[in-house]
């Protein structure tokens, strides 16, 4: 019998497959788990109209994220924070605050994108990566004492 994924299934295949499996596992497992259903022809179409829309909006999204990494290409941020007098921040800077920077600056990242190569911690030039997608690029971030 034939059937569409709606879960990843180990075994079996991911979501959104059709797969060929036996007909008992199908009608007393796979359906009524709500892990898939029968690969009708409603079904099959209703699917191809869904991947047809996923397509469309990552290649919307792929463009977007390209346009933001040709502005932040060897991109620098410079942030003021309070130290002690040996140059340690009294708070650890993470990605909030340089998704803010980067709005401030006129770009949108979201801050689950910006990963810090290394906690910063202390005044200095630091690598951050930004990651979208497939695709990454690393901005340096300047602390300095505010």
């Amino acid at each position: 019998m034939q059937v569409i994924l709606l879960r990843d299934v180990s075994g079996v295949g991911q979501r959104g497959s059709v797969q060929n499996v036996a007909d008992g596992y199908a009608l007393n497992s796979l359906i009524p788990r709500k892990l898939a259903q029968m690969a009708t022809v409603e079904a099959l179409k209703n699917l191809e109209k869904k991947n047809a829309e996923d397509r469309a909006h990552r290649a919307a999204q792929e463009k977007a994220w390209d346009a933001i990494f040709e502005k932040i290409k060897k991109f620098s941020l410079m942030l003021r924070a309070n130290t002690d007098p040996k140059g340690h921040l009294y708070k650890k800077i993470g990605g909030e605050e340089i998704a803010k920077l980067l709005t401030e600056q006129g770009i949108d990242v979201p801050e689950e994108a910006i990963h810090p190569k290394m906690p910063i911690k202390q005044t200095g030039s630091w690598p951050v990566e930004i990651k979208l997608g497939e695709k990454s690029a690393t901005i340096t971030v300047e602390v300095i004492a505010a």
